[in-house]
């Protein structure tokens, strides 16, 4: 029977705590897959990454996080990061800005119950630092690029990038600059011979929308598309593979991770969510077990022909496989 742990971590879960004191609690070279997006610079309100007044402070926080993770990711394992830049104005939307908006169907702004005006995030002000060219007012911060650099100095192997093309980006005003419908996920190993889905070959760009968001408990989760195209990547599922998101938030990478048959350690500092999360996990855990313990149903009663048998049973082996489906893999060894 599997495991149930690892180190001191309950697998299948999320775990409420800070990622620097967590992950050097996990056992080295013990996880295959990392998923995550760290808290962007300066949009939440909550405790922890992402709150600092300085974006050097982020960066050397968030460096430091991935310095201790480097000896815990397995030689042949591979981490993916999907951040966004951030540019070096305030961010303030209020509901009351809409008057100033260009945005809407009438150009008065969007609905009052948008979540550009009610997603809970911190009123942060421009960072700037005379003695700091790059920390000027209005500069795109380039904070992708710096943490690409940072991770390199660190030791991790940087491997390429995915551009997740929007077909729904969040709307952008009036701006004199290119609105944006894209995010990039970066590719980092810790050595070249790292596992990977090679047929069929994992494509530069995915095009897929943002979910919608039902529950406003957390505003920043991303698409479950997304931890499910990289898990699969690595070429490798089942119960040994072990994926871990530092940044767990509402637990959509365990949904993946529990999807492709492979296990999931999460942490979160956020005690709300945490908790949440971990019961969300659960509760897709028992729809799974439910859905691959029940065989298919097939009533024949009343077919006439034996063609009309096979047709039920064609289908119901195609429903039964979306519902079982794996990335068709062919192991890079």
């Amino acid at each position: 029977m599997p495991s149930s742990k690892l180190g001191p971590f309950h697998l299948d879960t999320v775990t409420q705590g800070d990622s620097r004191t967590l992950i050097p609690l996990l056992p080295d070279q013990s996880i295959d897959v990392l998923v995550t997006s760290p808290p962007y610079w300066g949009q939440r309100d909550t405790p922890g990454l992402g709150t600092e007044n300085d974006p050097r402070v982020y960066l050397r926080n968030l460096l430091e996080i991935f310095a201790r993770f480097l000896p815990k990711l397995k030689e042949r394992g591979i981490m993916w990061i999907n951040i966004g830049d951030t540019y070096n104005t305030p961010n303030n939307w209020r509901v009351e800005d809409r008057k100033y908006s260009t945005l809407g169907p009438y150009k008065h702004g969007l609905s009052p119950n948008n979540s550009a005006y009610i997603k809970p995030r911190l009123r942060r002000r421009a960072f700037v630092d005379k003695s700091t060219p790059w920390l000027k007012y209005g500069a795109l911060l380039a904070l992708p690029e710096r943490l690409l650099v940072g991770l390199a100095e660190l030791g991790y192997l940087y491997r390429g990038q995915v551009i997740w093309y929007k077909d729904n980006p969040l709307p952008e005003g009036r701006c004199r600059r290119p609105h944006r419908h894209h995010e990039l996920i970066y590719l980092f190993a810790k050595s070249e011979k790292h596992f990977f889905r090679v047929k069929p070959p994992v494509p530069s760009v995915w095009c897929f929308p943002n979910e919608k968001l039902i529950d406003h408990r957390h505003f920043a989760r991303f698409p479950l598309e997304l931890p499910k195209r990289c898990i699969a990547a690595y070429g490798k599922a089942g119960p040994d593979v072990v994926v871990l998101d530092p940044f767990s938030g509402s637990g959509t990478t365990g949904i993946a991770a529990l999807e492709l048959g492979c296990r999931y350690i999460g942490f979160e500092i956020d005690p709300q969510q945490a908790a949440a999360s971990s019961e969300r996990l659960r509760h897709h855990l028992r729809s799974l077990e439910i859905v691959r313990s029940s065989p298919p149903s097939l009533n024949t009663a009343g077919l006439g022909s034996g063609s009309s048998v096979q047709h039920h049973r064609s289908s119901a082996q195609r429903k039964d496989q979306i519902v079982h489906q794996r990335p068709q893999i062919e192991f890079d060894w």
